[in-house]
């Protein structure tokens, strides 16, 4: 079945349309719902069907489907033949339309699911002969267009075989995400930033923008190009605590909700939920977490995840052996998986050099310089803040070493003395929050550290 290889103009004529294929649906298993409890269908049943049929077969041919070109290359979308578009149908059906959901389940009480079985297809695809079965199976091997090209999943065992639709079949065809619960082990970042508020040289920068180019564009070369399929990218974010490679991945993940029209998530994972002393355990976690994360929009962030990243030891006995194979494991599944992952480390000398190939994008977040520094206090105070007259915030910049990070919890506290005062944010304030900021690690801290602040502490204090 030829199917045009330009995506719908409309969204709302391919929604139409594809309320034909579920009112067809609709007609089918009220048929085999009849046969199965003896029911009478009305005297205009027959006839309305095939009336039905005609224009969904006529909506096909119009476009219904041309949604599946955004994503899927045409050589594939040419080798569809009208029964692979009844597979789509069968297994979009629970989810496109839940009130389908305990019918099909009702119709296989064997399967107990409401994924279509392979003898509930045969049955409603109305499939007699042994040419015709032979097709079905020929249509859901592992080398068959739907199968390859990810639009369809078959699960279980002969002859209790069912059809799933893929990820990215929902994602094209119904324009929502496959899950709406979060990923397991993973937690939803809420926060949002701007490119404004990201103080990074110039180099990183255009590092992080060709990191949304690649996800905003990824799926338009195969198609337009006829490119092979872009994964990821899978990206390593390198830089000392508080650089700010996390803030970067909330930017991005704002900045391709604004490209796309379409809201972006930010999950972030701790490798500790996942990661288990037991056997098998943390693969079966991880590729339960990114099949979760298929065909959403969405960025997996991994932070801290030096301990993942580190040289490999010499293998001594068998636990070396797999926690070596478990590593290897897991980066070739983010590698393999078709969303953005951002993994991020303090210690990129640690990093074994057999894992950066699999990097698609290695960014270096530096130690913010005086201009920096002074660019993250004028950015990380409250905009509306009043400012006493006599605070430089250039001065600041270059008297006190902070990184980006602790620059953000020392404007925050500062804030806050000074909004308690009921006055303005001042030096006393300033050199009170960031005193703190540089007493955290418990270490001997001289006044001299904070330079002409330091005759402001005592006052502060």
């Amino acid at each position: 079945m030829n199917i045009e290889t330009q995506p719908p103009e409309n969204n709302d004529i391919v929604a139409s349309a594809m309320d034909l294929e579920w009112a067809r649906l609709h007609d089918m298993l009220s048929l085999s719902e009849a046969l199965r409890t003896g029911a009478q269908l009305d005297d205009q049943f027959a006839q309305r069907f095939a009336a039905l049929s005609e224009t969904v077969s006529d909506a096909r041919t119009a476009g219904s489907w041309k949604g599946l070109s955004v994503m899927i290359p045409k050589e594939v979308l040419d080798q569809l033949t009208p029964m692979d578009l009844d597979l789509m149908v069968l297994a979009l059906a629970p989810v496109a339309r839940p009130a389908f959901a305990p019918r099909l389940q009702s119709l296989q009480p064997q399967i107990a699911q409401p994924w279509p079985g392979l003898a509930l297809v045969q049955e409603l695809l109305m499939l007699e002969s042994s040419e015709e079965i032979a097709d079905l199976i020929e249509k859901l091997t592992p080398t068959a267009p739907l199968v390859r090209s990810g639009l369809l999943k078959v699960e279980g065992n002969t002859p209790l075989q069912t059809l799933r639709p893929g990820p990215i079949l929902i994602r094209l065809m119904l324009g929502r995400d496959p899950e709406l619960a979060p990923p397991p082990g993973a937690s939803l970042a809420t926060m949002r930033g701007r490119w404004d508020q990201l103080v990074l040289p110039e180099p990183t920068l255009r590092q992080l923008r060709e990191f949304g180019a690649w996800v905003e564009h990824r799926h338009a070369m195969t198609r337009d190009w006829g490119a092979r399929a872009v994964h990821g990218p899978l990206a390593l974010f390198s830089g000392a605590s508080g650089t700010g490679k996390s803030f970067a991945a909330t930017v991005l993940a704002t900045e391709l909700g604004e490209r796309t029209g379409a809201p972006w998530a930010l999950y972030s994972l701790d490798l500790g939920r996942i990661m288990s002393k037991y056997v098998g355990e943390t693969e079966q976690n991880l590729n339960a977490l990114l099949d979760s994360l298929e065909g959403r929009n969405a960025i997996l962030q991994i932070d801290e995840a030096d301990g993942l990243l580190g040289k490999r030891g010499e293998v001594t006995d068998a636990r070396d052996r797999y926690a070596n194979l478990e590593v290897s494991h897991m980066l070739a599944r983010f590698e393999r998986h078709s969303g953005p992952v951002i993994l991020t480390t303090n210690l990129r000398a640690n990093v074994d050099s057999a894992f950066l190939r699999r990097f698609q994008l290695v960014v270096d977040f530096p130690t913010p310089d005086v201009q920096a520094r002074s660019a993250l206090w004028k950015v990380l105070l409250p905009p509306d803040a009043p400012i006493a007259k006599r605070v430089d915030l250039d001065k600041i910049g270059d008297a006190v070493r902070l990184s980006g990070g602790a620059i953000a919890n020392a404007a925050t506290y500062a804030a806050v003395l000074a909004y308690a005062d009921q006055g303005k944010v001042d030096l006393p304030h300033l050199a009170r929050a960031i005193w703190a900021e540089l007493t955290k690690d418990a270490r001997q801290v001289r006044p001299s550290e904070i330079g002409f602040l330091s005759e402001f502490l005592e006052v502060a204090a």
